[in-house]
């Protein structure tokens, strides 16, 4: 498992970016709903963006949670 200075790992980092990413979109979705009109192309260019990054920042969580189960599991067996 790989720390920062912070003592954090890779894992802390991808899960408070996810945080940020959806907290960004919710709020797009929720500015969007109460401006009562269709969101213009922008909006939601921008919700869709976030979206694919949404999606790529859980396949690498996973990822990682996988490579750290990984990792324990060989420990387990030395």
């Amino acid at each position: 498992m790989i720390l920062d200075e912070n003592g954090k790992t890779m894992l802390d980092d991808l899960e408070e970016l996810l945080s940020r990413l959806t907290d960004a979109q919710k709020q797009l979705v929720l500015l969007s709903a109460k401006t009562k009109a269709f969101p213009d192309n922008n909006t939601l260019q921008k919700i869709a963006t976030l979206s694919l990054n949404i999606s790529a920042v859980e396949a690498a969580i996973t990822d990682a949670q996988g490579l750290a189960q990984k990792s324990r599991m060989a420990k387990d067996n030395d």
